[in-house]
């Protein structure tokens, strides 16, 4: 919502508020102002919001906010067969991962302050850390309240998984807390998941309401009346119903983990506002999986996704919603539930509707038929709690409103698995791209997630016979190029790419990349410091250009732009694994060593720092610690051939050669 501009000469919102101490964001989310203001004239919805979940989203781990049971660590993975534990140092909070050897010594340890907590807690909450650069990083351990049990967070629970390296992406952030304060156009497709320091926590006031800082003048001012001051700001139940249904659907309604809805080309993460129209903003897409059988699809997220597949929902006319249960600012006490959404069941039915004797007399006997259900409890019944589908170790209200919809089968264990697409269906065709717009955005959804090449393909045709108005398909298109080693390909894209938008970082160090690996090393290095002029802190670039010295031979020039690469992103293995190859190589033996052990602590499957970790073991005679090496890394990527021969030649009492020999 956009504020009429100010008289010439008057101040600002953002100076007016600044006086009052608040501060308004400007560049990618402007307008937003801390949610304290909002308690100066809504103080009760604002204490009574605090105790809902989404104010919880997002926070530092100070101890008053700990729900946690720490005496139950340190959890043993037995699929990638880690130890993992956190532990409070104060107001700190310290994550530790490990290994165990054949002696029960820890090896591969690391450790990693947690910078922020990210869930309420009332059914999960998982933990996060930042680098200098502002990049957001995943840990691994996750805390399951319902059962009360630590466990692997979504996606980690099998033997090969990110570890601490999974990369926390805007688009994920844009649901999970309030906007930040960001440049205008960071938070476009392209542009590096960054984030500043300060972040705001938990999803505030304005995430509902829209940005506030003109609101809150106008209050603070006094002199606007009732009509002008409730214009300032969006109250989601007086829009009309698909605006009021936007306002949740932003962040509730995805259809599928394995896809996320893709943002419209040209709008920003943070760039919608309720009151607006979500389909300008998000393509949301549905996925084909057939491998679930008959069974309903049914993930953590998929409280809207289910609530429209109901009858009730689709006869409404628009007026069954999620306020029609759910008040965002209050949490309904446990033994106040039942009645709660009785009343809001009986809005349009009759409890006489509900003729209990009669459906439990038809199925008396059948599996998960509970006999001693309260009459006046429609939610435990007809909406029961599942199991879902992604995040294995929690259970959910099921949305989706069924006469019969299950019993305990609904709650047996699951494994994690990963999803089969089949397909990709726009979830609203009516309010999705047409033709080969609509094309665009089904493959260029597909290639965020891996280059593969039927939607590479795809997306080439579409492109040829429709040019794109916008820079990001043709962005998304070069990286699966790139990733299917089409070079030549990858090069005319960027080079296209390019010529619209000179500066731009991304493409220009794709085009480094797909310039060198065609054998044009030094266009390559010119490249990257083109790259590296744009945007300075990305260390990708700087690690890329450090390969690229290295190959020419400029060895001291390519330790600079490693320990570069490293300032930015300090949990960079293969940063750390090349620099201690350079360290050896020049004589600094010991810190080569170290180096390379620290790139596997910080990734123990990073097969090439462990073959050349335990060929520098066998050549300073220690066979027996590279023997020991090579079993554990091998335990962990079993499908490495180079490994398994390394490792059989050594046990065979093989040479250096038979090893593998020096890279």
């Amino acid at each position: 919502m956009l504020a009429p501009a100010p008289p010439e000469g008057a101040p600002t919102t953002a100076e007016v508020l600044a006086g009052e101490g608040l501060h308004v964001t400007g560049g990618a989310a402007p307008g937003y102002v801390e949610d304290r203001a909002c308690s100066q004239c809504h103080r009760d919805l604002y204490r009574s919001y605090q105790s809902v979940g989404m104010a919880r989203s997002f926070y530092r781990p100070t101890p008053e906010r700990q729900v946690e049971d720490f005496s139950l660590l340190p959890f043993h993975h037995e699929a990638s067969d880690r130890y993992y534990e956190l532990e409070r140092v104060g107001e700190h909070l310290v994550f530790r991962r490990y290994q165990l050897d054949d002696r029960g010594r820890r090896i591969f340890e690391v450790e990693q302050e947690v910078d922020w907590v990210l869930g309420s807690g009332n059914h999960a909450r998982t933990y996060l850390y930042r680098t200098a650069a502002g990049e957001l990083f995943q840990l691994p351990l996750a805390w399951y309240s319902n059962p009360g049990r630590w466990g692997m967070a979504p996606g980690y629970d099998r033997q090969r998984h990110p570890g601490i390296l999974r990369v926390v992406v805007r688009e994920c952030m844009a649901c999970h807390n309030a906007y930040p304060d960001v440049p205008v156009g960071s938070d476009l497709e392209g542009e590096p998941s960054l984030y500043p320091e300060d972040l705001p926590e938990g999803i505030g006031c304005q995430r509902c309401h829209g940005p506030g800082a003109q609101h809150t003048r106008l209050a603070l001012e006094g002199e606007a009346d009732g009509a002008a001051l409730r214009a300032s700001i969006v109250n989601p139940g007086r829009l009309e119903p698909q605006r009021r249904d936007d306002v949740c659907n932003r962040c509730h309604l995805q259809p599928s983990v394995a896809i996320p809805g893709i943002q419209r080309f040209g709008a920003g993460d943070y760039s919608f506002e309720p009151g607006q129209d979500l389909a300008a903003h998000r393509v949301e897409l549905d996925v084909v999986d057939s491998t679930l059988g008959d069974e309903d699809a049914f993930e953590i997220n998929h409280h809207p996704y289910r609530l429209r597949q109901s009858r009730c929902y689709l006869e409404s006319g628009g007026a069954l919603s999620c306020l029609t249960c759910h008040d965002p600012h209050r949490t309904v006490a446990a033994t106040q539930r039942a009645e709660h959404f009785r009343k809001a069941c009986l809005t349009c039915h009759e409890l006489s509707d509900c003729d209990l004797d009669e459906m439990t007399a038809a199925t008396a006997g059948a599996a998960g038929v509970d006999l001693s259900i309260d009459p006046g409890d429609c939610v435990s019944c007809h909406m029961p709690k599942r199991r879902t589908q992604d995040v294995v170790q929690v259970v959910m209200t099921d949305h989706k409103i069924q006469r019969r919809p299950g019993g305990p089968e609904l709650l047996a264990p699951r494994q994690e698995r990963e999803p089969v697409l089949e397909d990709l269906v726009f979830l609203e065709p009516q309010r999705a791209p047409p033709g080969d717009q609509g094309e665009v955005y089904r493959a260029a959804a597909v290639l965020k997630l891996a280059p593969q090449t039927a939607a590479m393909e795809h997306l080439e045709k579409v492109l040829a016979r429709s040019p794109a108005e916008s820079l990001e398909p043709y962005l998304e298109l070069a990286r699966a190029q790139l990733g299917k080693d089409r070079l030549v390909a990858a090069e005319t894209t960027l080079r296209a790419v390019l010529a619209r938008v000179p500066d731009h970082p991304d493409a220009t160090a794709n085009l480094a990349v797909a310039v060198a690996r065609q054998g044009r090393i030094d266009e390559g290095i010119e490249l990257l410091r083109r790259a590296l002029e744009i945007d300075p802190v990305e260390p990708e670039s700087h690690f890329n250009l450090a390969r690229l010295l290295e190959a020419r031979g400029r060895r001291e020039e390519a330790e600079t732009e490693l320990r570069r690469a490293l300032e930015h992103r300090p949990n960079f293995p293969r940063a750390w694994h090349r620099l201690g190859l350079l360290e050896v190589a020049s004589g600094r033996r010991e810190e080569g060593l170290r180096d390379i052990r620290w790139a596997l602590s910080l990734d123990p499957v990073l097969v090439p720092a462990a073959l050349d970790l335990g060929r520098l073991l066998v050549a300073a005679g220690d066979r027996e610690a590279a023997v020991t090496l090579w079993r554990r890394s091998l335990a962990d990527a079993p499908e490495s051939v180079e490994l398994e021969q390394a490792l059989a030649g050594l046990e065979r009492g093989g040479t250096q050669s038979e090893a593998g020999g020096d890279r």
